[in-house]
């Protein structure tokens, strides 16, 4: 049986996007009962950029008719930390078979002065789209 996969890198950066995180521990965790034992623990680059991590994701062919049957793609959570930021999450990140895909990830300096994230939770959770199945 041919095994479905969509590929996955994360980019970290800070400074509105101006600033690569270098050295940023990374993990992919599957966020489905289908995909619970999905573990990958990556380290970005100097540009801030992971290696692709191929992932596996229902059958690319759910979605190439209107009436597609079954689930079109999986869910993957991600969490991002790096000494002197916030850590990060994102949740529900969506993969496709036989797509590659890049995830950003705004890193939020910890400022000295305070240990909690001013501006209420860091973290960020991707509605899934509802004319996706």
């Amino acid at each position: 049986m041919e095994q479905n996969l969509g590929n996955l890198s994360v980019r970290t950066y800070t400074a509105g996007g101006g600033l690569p995180v270098s050295g940023a521990f990374v993990r992919i965790l599957g966020a489905e009962e289908s995909n619970r034992e999905v573990v990958h623990s990556l380290v970005t680059d100097k540009d801030g950029n992971t290696p692709s991590v191929a992932l596996p994701a229902p059958n690319r062919q759910n979605s190439l008719t209107p009436d597609g049957v079954g689930k079109t793609y999986a869910l993957y959570n991600i969490e991002a930390k790096k000494d002197g930021f916030y850590t990060k999450k994102i949740f529900g990140v969506t993969v496709f078979s036989g797509v590659n895909s890049l995830q950003l990830i705004n890193m939020i300096p910890i400022s000295t002065d305070n240990t909690d994230y001013p501006r209420g939770s860091i973290n960020t959770l991707i509605p899934e789209n509802e004319n996706l199945k």
